[in-house]
């Protein structure tokens, strides 16, 4: 988690405000809840947190593989271009 904290990148950082936001619209929609007279979400605040921690988590991973892996066609080319690139250059 720390690394969604503190210098991840611009979408590692999004993320991370998501979920600061979304656990607290989650308290705020339960109390309403209370005071209104209807039961609260039955879930624990502990458990909401775990479950957007852990979908934050897999959207990183997801989003960290799909930048860094050569996945759509334009980018398998462009891999391409760059290895014939680096082969055409003479080494010492």
């Amino acid at each position: 988690m720390a690394s969604f904290v503190s210098g991840g990148t611009r979408i590692t950082k999004r993320y991370a405000a998501a979920l600061r936001l979304i656990v607290p619209l989650y308290s705020i929609v339960n109390l309403t809840l209370l005071a209104s007279g209807y039961d609260p979400l039955p879930f624990a605040e502990t458990a909401v947190d775990l479950a957007v921690t852990t979908l934050v988590g897999i959207l990183g991973t997801l989003v960290a593989w799909w930048k860094n892996n050569n996945v759509t066609r334009a980018a398998k080319e462009a891999q391409a271009l760059l290895d014939e690139l680096k082969r055409s250059v003479p080494t010492d």
